[in-house]
């Protein structure tokens, strides 16, 4: 007997449980029976002739080629295909496979799968079995390729054959025949179309060329520059090269410079050595050359540059002194002092045989040799432009260079680095007129008035030894204190602009005006007019320090202070600081302020010997949380 009756209960349930899934259980069902899908064509096989064929079976085509004599019309395939399946045409059914035929699948679920029989035969051979060419001394081997019209083309390649003068014997398919007939033929150096028909009637077109042995790229040895500096006009040259031909006439050889070219006459060549020897011409300019040399149609090379410096004296430009590593084109040459170096094709050790001169009007002016140097390919000249003549020729770009040796001179434009003509200026002296204000701001702008204030553009730096880069320009306040400003601009009338803000000091005061152009042979002179510089405007739209004084170290009240007076009340402003002495030296920060005053403390020695020398100076106001500089210059008071 159970005395837990939890657990009896629990007992009960699962015992209920059991009994009702017993008493539920479902019959078992038959499987539906499932259809076979498989619809392969497995083997296609042909007998023909005794011969047992298998076609070639790919996704859903079925293709095979026989020999040119098959007979496609009637041929009963045997066909493997997938179990439990159907197709037709049927397994060894007559079938007539002079076109494609269809073959259907069908799978044992009625599902269905195409085939496309493809039965072809090969044409009849219509080829060219060989060709054989009677050249002596020369080989040659036949490659098929085909040419840019898709036509088979036999290659035929020999050593140095004349290929315009070929006699070839061909042999074609068994019972083809071949036109033209090859005996009528000899220019192979084109294609030559060859057609070979078949027994069966079918025609094969075929291309047959010669050509010779490709050769290695031509490549000349390289040239130093003097490598036919010996050779006189018209004299032989022989150089080297990596391929020869041995048929002169096809080999060419090409001298040229950027003036002149010339096709030289090819004297012999070596075969064993490699080398051509050619001719030079009876007459050239000098200059930088090299070879063109060609041994055949698509087979050149260019040698390194060479100078030839036998013939006419050549001039190729003019270039900084100095500078034609990063050149500055010259714009100008001036006369008289300016140097210019002569870029020049004559002998380097017959430099002083040979003179230079600028020619203009049929009047000759001789250029001051100055030295010459060795460039590597171009000789170079120094010269100097000459003095001035009594009555001097017209400036301009029309000038000429001469150079003239024994034998005569030769005529050039006078040009730069770039190719454009050089104008020819003189440096004629300076001449002043008058200022065109007597007072400006100390950071403004004035003019010296009057012709050849300035010339220029400056090239190299040589030339500082007459022509500086800038005009100069001195301003003395006739106690011992002077400040250059230096300018190197001119108006449309060639007045001399003077550019006051170039310097970062400079007090307010009368000065002196002297002036030097920027050659160095006119000196500087006073020119007689004086300037007035006055202090910069206030930056505050509305304060102004009308009146300030400096109080010199002898005054018994207040010695050594300064005294600003505004022209307004200032006490809703703050005053920050006081900037004054050379070179804004002097900061003031000690100062006491009144409604419309400012009263500086007693300042250092140094200080005040800074400030009483150079009394300009602003005071820095602060009005709305902006800063203003109100400018000012002080009187000194005893």
């Amino acid at each position: 007997m159970f005395k837990n009756p939890l657990a009896l209960f629990l007992l009960t349930l699962l015992f209920i449980g059991c009994s009702k899934n017993e008493s539920n259980e479902s019959p078992e069902i038959p499987e539906e029976e499932i259809l076979s899908d498989a619809k392969e064509i497995i083997s296609f096989k042909v007998s023909l002739d005794s011969e047992v064929y298998t076609a070639i079976i790919r996704n859903d085509s079925i293709f095979y080629t026989f020999p040119s004599t098959a007979d496609l019309t009637g041929l009963a395939p045997v066909i493997t295909y997938s179990e439990k399946a159907g197709i037709e045409p049927a397994s060894e059914e007559v079938v007539d496979f002079t076109d494609p035929v269809k073959y259907t699948v069908t799978a044992e679920d009625d599902s269905k799968k195409e085939y496309m029989a493809v039965l072809d035969k090969y044409d009849s051979e219509n080829e060219i079995k060989w060709v054989s060419f009677d050249v002596s001394g020369s080989y040659s081997s036949g490659i098929y390729n085909q040419n840019p019209a898709d036509i088979d083309t036999l290659y035929y390649t020999f050593t140095y054959a004349d290929i315009t003068d070929l006699q070839a014997q061909m042999e074609v398919s068994e019972g083809a025949t071949l036109e033209p007939d090859p005996a009528g033929i000899s220019d192979y150096s084109s294609p030559v179309k060859y057609t070979v028909t078949g027994v069966d009637g079918t025609s094969n077109e075929i291309f047959v060329l010669a050509k010779n042995w490709p050769l290695k790229a031509l490549k000349i040895d390289g040239f130093v520059d003097s490598e036919f500096a010996d050779v006189p006009l018209g004299g032989d040259i022989t150089f080297e090269v990596n391929e020869l031909t041995p048929y002169r006439d096809s080999i060419q050889v090409r001298l040229f410079s950027e003036l002149e070219s010339f096709d030289l006459e090819v004297k012999g060549i070596n075969e064993e050595t490699k080398e051509i020897t050619a001719t030079l011409p009876e007459d050239y300019t000098n200059n930088r050359f090299a070879l063109e040399v060609s041994i055949a149609s698509d087979n050149t090379d260019e040698s390194d540059g060479f100078r030839l410096l036998k013939g006419k004296s050549n001039f190729t430009r003019v270039v900084t002194p100095y500078n034609d590593g990063n050149p500055i084109p010259v714009e100008k040459a001036i006369w008289p002092g300016h140097y210019l170096d002569l870029y020049v094709y004559i002998k380097d050790d017959a430099v002083d045989d040979h003179q230079f001169f600028l020619l203009k009007d049929g009047i000759y002016y001789e250029l001051i040799k100055k030295d010459d140097y060795n460039v590597s390919i171009t000789s170079g000249v120094r010269v100097e432009m000459p003095e001035l003549p009594d009555v001097l020729p017209a400036e301009g770009t029309d000038y000429k260079l001469v150079i003239r040796n024994a034998d005569g001179e030769e005529l050039f434009d006078l040009t730069n680095s770039e190719g454009n003509k050089i104008e020819v200026v003189f440096a004629k002296e300076p001449v002043v007129n008058s200022l065109s204000v007597d007072t400006v701001r100390k950071d403004g702008t004035f003019k010296i008035l009057g012709e050849n204030l300035f010339n220029g553009p400056v090239i190299g730096y040589t030339n500082s030894s007459f022509l500086r880069t800038r005009s100069n320009v001195l301003l003395n306040d006739g106690m011992n204190n002077y400040y250059y400003v230096y300018s190197e601009e001119v108006d449309a009338n060639g007045n001399l602009i003077v550019d006051l803000s170039t310097r970062s000091y400079m007090p307010t005061g009368t000065y002196n005006v002297a002036y030097s152009s920027n050659y160095t042979v006119y000196p500087l002179e006073y020119i007689g007019y004086s300037i007035t510089l006055t202090q910069l405007p206030s930056e505050h739209p509305t304060l102004e320090v009308a009146e300030s004084k400096l109080y010199s170290d002898s005054n018994g009240l207040t010695p050594k202070q300064m005294l600003l007076t505004f022209n307004g009340n200032i006490e809703n402003y703050n005053v920050k600081r006081i900037v004054t002495g050379k070179n804004e030296a002097v900061l003031v920060e000690n100062y006491l302020t009144y409604p419309t005053t400012v009263l500086t403390g007693s300042l250092s020695n140094e200080d005040y010997d800074l400030t009483v020398n150079d009394r300009d100076g602003y005071v820095v106001v602060e009005d709305n949380g902006i800063e203003y500089k109100i400018y000012f210059t002080m009187q000194l008071e005893d």
